[in-house]
C-alpha cells in the first residue's frame, strides 16, 4: 500500500504488525521457540539453545532485507533464506549451536506458526477496536433513543423508528463481531509443526513431545495433527474479518445516506480539510463512509483468493499457500482501518434533529397510513381497512393534503374515532412498537456481558 494512502485505509498498529520487518520478528520468535522446546525434550544441546535465543534478541538489525526480497524471488517463499541468514548469524557467534537452527522443521512450520502469531497480535488490536465501537454505539443508543426519524426500506420512507433505536442494531453487530472473535481463538491460535510432510519423522519418536513444548513456549494451543495442506484456521480468521468489516459497510451505507443534502439527519465529524472538494467549497463529503465502503467492496473480493487457497494438494501446496501471504495482512489492514474511522464517526457524529422532523413530515402524513390501518383492522377488519386507507392515500396525494385532512372526513373512521384519537393515531412517536424494548434488551445484554 502506497504511504499516501496508508492514512486512507489503513491503521498504523496493525500495518506494523504485517510490515516487513515484523514478519522476521516473528518468524526469528517462532525459531527461538522452537530451540527452547526441543531442548526441554532433550533433542539439541540446552547450550545451543541459549546461544540462539541470545543471538536471536539483535538478529533484526543483521538482516539485509533488499537481499532478503531477491533471495526470496528465487527460493519461492521468504523462510528459505531467512533460515540459511539466521543460521549464519548465529554461525558467526558459534558454529557448534548453527548446527541445530531450524532443527527438524520446514519452511511452512515457521512461516505458519509466524502467521499465527500475527494475527494473534493484530487481533488483539481488532478486538480493542470492535469494543470500542460497541461501547460508543451503546451509548449512543441511550443518548438518541428518543430521538424519532424516519425508516426507510427500498431507499423509501417507511415507518417512524428512532435514531437510537439504529444505534442499538449497530451495537448488537459489534457484540456478535466481539463473539465471533472470542469464540476462534481456541481453534484458530494453534501452533504448525510437521517437518516436510507433516509426520516430524527427522524428530523420530519425539516429535509429538516437541509440538507440545513447541506450542508452550508461544502459548499457543496444541494441534492434535498437523495442518499443513489443511487452510481453515486460517480461513476463519479472514471470514471474521470480513464479517466485521462487512458489518461496518452496512453502517457506513446507512451514515452516508442520512449525510445526503436532501436528508442532512446525521453527519460525520468536522475538522480542518475534511471532506472538502477540489472544485466545490460547499461541499461536506462522507469521507470516512468511504473508505469504510472501500474496505467492504475490497475484503470479499481477497476472502475469494482465500476460500479458493483451501483446494490444496496433498501435503503442502503449489499457489494456493502462497496466496495467503498477499490476502490476509491486505484484509487485517482494511478491517482495521475500517473500524478506526467508524469508531470517529460513532463518537463525533453530529444529529440534526430538525432535519429528522423536517423529513417525516414531508409526506403529510402518509408515513403513518399503517397505523391508521392497524388501528381502524379491529373495527372493519385488516383487508377493507387497507382499502379504505389506501383509498385515502391517493386522494391525499392527488390533493396535495395531509394525509389526516382527508381521513378525518371519512365515514368509516369518524363512526369509531374522534379528532383527539386520530391526533394520537397520526403521532410517529405513538408508533414505534417494542423499538424502546429492544434498545433496553441491548443495554442489557451489554450489562450482562460486563458482569461474566
Amino acid at each position: 500500500m502506497s504511504q499516501l494512502y496508508a492514512s486512507l485505509f489503513y491503521q498504523e498498529d496493525v500495518t506494523a504488525i504485517f510490515s516487513d520487518a515484523s514478519l522476521i520478528t516473528y518468524m526469528i520468535q517462532t525459531e527461538v521457540a522452537l530451540a527452547k522446546a526441543q531442548v526441554s525434550v532433550g533433542v539439541i544441546p540446552e547450550t545451543a539453545a541459549k546461544i540462539i535465543e541470545t543471538v536471536a534478541e539483535h538478529a533484526l538489525s543483521q538482516f539485509d532485507f533488499d537481499a532478503l526480497a531477491t533471495a526470496t524471488g528465487l527460493a519461492g517463499n521468504i523462510a528459505i533464506p531467512f533460515v540459511k541468514r539466521f543460521t549464519a548469524i548465529v554461525k558467526d557467534h558459534d558454529e557448534t549451536a548453527a548446527r541445530y537452527v531450524h532443527w527438524g522443521a520446514t519452511s511452512q512450520d515457521i512461516l505458519d506458526t509466524a502467521c499465527i502469531l500475527q494475527c494473534r497480535d493484530a487481533l488483539d488490536v481488532v478486538q480493542k477496536q470492535v469494543q470500542q465501537c460497541y461501547d460508543v454505539a451503546l451509548a449512543q443508543a441511550q443518548a438518541y433513543r428518543n430521538h424519532v426519524m424516519m425508516g426507510r426500506t427500498w431507499l423509501q420512507q417507511a415507518l417512524p423508528i428512532t435514531l437510537g433505536h439504529k444505534l442499538a442494531r449497530w451495537a448488537s453487530a459489534f457484540k456478535r463481531d466481539l463473539d465471533r472473535l472470542n469464540a476462534m481463538k481456541a481453534r484458530v491460535f494453534t501452533a504448525q509443526l510437521g517437518g516436510a510432510v507433516g509426520s516430524l519423522a527427522s524428530l523420530q519418536d519425539q516429535g509429538s513431545q516437541v509440538v507440545t513444548a513447541f506450542a508452550q513456549q508461544l502459548n499457543l494451543s496444541v494441534p492434535s495433527c498437523t495442518w499443513h495442506g489443511e487452510r481453515d484456521r486460517i480461513v476463519e480468521i479472514a471470514s471474521v474479518l470480513a464479517i466485521i468489516t462487512g458489518n461496518l459497510g452496512k453502517m457506513a451505507r446507512d451514515w452516508s445516506l442520512m449525510m445526503q443534502t436532501e436528508v442532512a439527519e446525521v453527519f460525520e465529524p468536522t475538522a480542518k480539510g475534511r471532506g472538502g472538494s477540489s472544485t466545490m467549497p460547499h461541499k461536506r463529503n462522507p469521507v470516512a463512509a468511504a473508505s469504510v465502503l472501500a474496505a467492504a467492496n475490497r475484503v470479499p473480493a481477497l476472502m475469494s483468493s482465500i476460500y479458493q487457497s483451501m483446494v490444496q494438494e496433498h501435503e503442502r501446496s503449489l499457489g494456493g499457500w502462497h496466496a495467503e501471504w498477499l490476502s490476509i495482512p491486505e484484509i487485517f489492514q482494511l478491517c482495521a482501518g475500517a473500524l478506526e474511522r467508524t469508531l470517529d464517526v460513532l463518537q463525533g457524529m453530529e444529529v440534526n434533529v430538525e432535519n429528522m422532523q423536517r423529513n417525516i413530515e414531508c409526506t403529510h402524513g402518509l408515513i403513518m397510513a399503517e397505523a391508521v390501518m392497524m388501528a381502524l383492522a379491529p373495527k372493519i377488519g385488516r383487508l377493507n381497512a387497507h382499502h379504505v386507507v389506501e383509498a385515502a392515500c391517493k386522494t391525499a396525494v392527488a390533493e396535495q393534503c395531509h394525509l389526516k385532512e382527508v381521513i378525518q372526513h371519512l365515514d368509516e373512521v369518524t363512526a369509531y374515532f374522534n379528532p383527539v384519537q386520530l391526533d394520537e393515531i397520526f403521532k410517529p412517536e405513538s408508533y414505534l412498537g417494542n423499538i424502546q424494548d429492544q434498545i433496553d434488551a441491548v443495554l442489557q445484554e451489554a450489562k450482562i456481558g460486563e458482569a461474566k
